[in-house]
């Protein structure tokens, strides 16, 4: 086992800096020999926040000064403290976060150290348990990292040997859709969803992933995707525990979140509805907001979401605020003044790839009016035909410069003003082999203002806004020409998907949304290397 051992005569009176796991620590006169050590002796130690509910009674493990069950203890790291001078007979802990604690055996239960309490020895070692109460947060702000010191005194008390150990939490990622599926939800009650929910229960089944359906008690939570952000948090390695995340909804009318809370599923409320009107009512909904997949920049993705523009408003800041101070997903934003739900899922969405690398998916306008005027759609031939054209014409340039930068307004940019000269492509990482389009046209009420766009919507279900299961495209197919089925069928498959499934979601179609706004899922997410969450 690998310890921080401050043993060495040479280190006496020297007051010298030793390095304990990439942070430094002063070695002070008095020091001998004591070591702490984490399990495997890794150094910092990264710790799980305990915000899960594994004794199911309602609240947060860590809100508590218990061990609760059984099962909790896995969610703590082992800490042991070992002492070759036989002098020292117990240690008393310091810890410079109200963020961590530790806790003692104590016959068969685990009981909370209390202040400059002792800890004895036995045969020179003690093993403790050391719980995280908190994420990285912003306010009030916690880094997520701490120290914790030992004193070993003698039987009168004297201190006879010093050493510390720095702790980390694990960052909270956002899970890319790309990652395996381990449970879908959708809700049912204000819509007539009743057909769709079938044909999604019969399709999943077939997969064997559980469906989870919800009695809506709002018309907004009939938008499962809006209503929360399902990610995760996981130690690094092969063998890395992990637990779910849900970020919870943000407005005001959102009660499924709560009901996840359990064994490895912890909820986080990192920001609180704020009153939002006119165009930008939506910006706060959940499907503004995604990751993309790894890329050799950014292994663990980055964190996409919306912003109008036109009018400056976007994602909720506080949730773009949390997930920046994770330092794992850099968020970056997107234009979404176009739109009238102007939310980024509408606009693109990720495969895995033909090579497993990820493709992203954008809407394709230029396509899509090609396919209306082929199939002869009312609004591709008729009367106002020349301003359905030029409708889509400005998306196209919009979507451009989005993805590349050219154009005189920045459409893609980094949460933390960086400029982005390449657009999103640039700020991924990506060259734009790796786009891969979808034939969409879009429509807007009333007349074309001179200049800009606002307030379109899909003709057709927005083939970007599916699902993606295991292999599987779950895709909507309402008003879509057969044509336009069939090039999106290609595109996604040659995007990495290994089946496309349709479904009629004209319900939520004439609500100006599609498949993936009306459902939501729980991804597993891949070992990580211990160098892609360094902070």
């Amino acid at each position: 086992m690998s310890m921080f051992r401050l043993d060495d005569p040479r280190l006496f009176g020297l007051g010298l800096l030793v390095l304990v796991g990439g942070m430094a620590t002063r070695a002070a006169e008095s020091m001998g020999p004591l070591a702490l050590s984490g399990e495997g002796g890794r150094e910092p130690v990264r710790l799980l926040a305990n915000r899960d509910d594994d004794d199911r009674d309602g609240l947060a493990d860590a809100d508590d000064d218990q061990v609760n069950g059984p099962a909790d203890p896995a969610d703590l790291a082992p800490l042991s403290i070992e002492a070759d001078d036989p002098r020292i007979v117990a240690v008393q802990l310091s810890i410079d976060s109200d963020a961590i604690a530790c806790f003692r055996q104590d016959g068969e239960a685990w009981r909370k150290l209390a202040v400059n309490e002792a800890v004895p020895l036995a045969a020179g070692r003690a093993d403790l348990l050391v719980e995280c109460r908190s994420w990285v947060t912003v306010s009030p702000a916690w880094n997520g990292r701490a120290t914790i010191t030992a004193v070993g005194r003698d039987a009168a008390g004297n201190e006879r040997a010093r050493a510390a150990l720095p702790v980390e939490v694990a960052p909270v990622v956002l899970v890319p859709e790309t990652m395996p599926v381990r449970e879908v939800y959708v809700a049912r009650g204000r819509y007539d969803n009743e057909a769709f929910v079938a044909r999604l229960r019969a399709l999943l089944d077939g997969l064997s992933v559980p469906l989870r359906v919800h009695d809506a008690g709002a018309w907004q939570e009939m938008w499962m995707q809006d209503t929360m952000e399902v990610g995760a948090s996981l130690l690094p390695g092969d063998d890395g525990r992990s637990m779910t995340v849900v970020l919870a909804g943000l407005r005001g009318v959102d009660p499924f979140p709560d009901s996840l809370l359990g064994p490895d599923v912890a909820v986080a409320t990192v920001a609180e509805p704020r009153p939002l009107a006119g165009g930008d009512a939506w910006a706060d909904w959940y499907g503004n907001l995604m990751v993309s997949p790894a890329t050799e920049a950014w292994p663990q993705g980055r964190v996409i979401y919306g912003r109008n523009v036109a009018t400056a408003a976007e994602f909720h800041p506080d949730v773009i605020g949390f997930l920046a101070a994770q330092q794992v997903q850099s968020p970056v934003w997107i234009d979404t003044s176009w739109l009238l739900i102007k939310h980024v899922d509408e606009i693109v969405a990720f495969l895995p790839g033909p090579d497993g690398r990820g493709c992203l998916l954008v809407v394709d306008p230029l396509a899509g009016l090609e396919q209306a005027q082929t199939a002869g759609l009312a609004a591709a031939v008729g009367p106002r035909a020349e301003a359905f054209a030029e409708t889509n014409r400005r998306v196209a340039t919009a979507i451009e410069e989005m993805l590349t930068g050219v154009g005189k307004v920045p459409r893609a940019g980094s949460a933390d003003g960086q400029p982005a000269e390449r657009g999103l492509l640039g700020l991924l990482g990506w060259e734009p082999s790796r786009v891969v389009r979808l034939p969409v046209a879009f429509e807007v009420p009333g007349e074309l203002p001179e200049q800009g766009l606002t307030d379109a919507t899909p003709l057709w279900s927005n083939p970007v806004n599916m699902l993606f299961v295991n292999g599987t495209v779950f895709c909507g197919e309402a008003g879509m020409p057969a044509a336009v089925r069939t090039a999106c069928r290609e595109a996604f498959l040659a995007a990495g998907a290994e089946q496309v499934e349709w479904l009629d979601d004209a319900c939520y179609h004439r609500m100006k949304g599609n498949v993936h706004c009306a459902t939501n899922s729980r991804r597993h997410l891949l070992p990580i290397r211990t160098s892609t969450v360094d902070r």
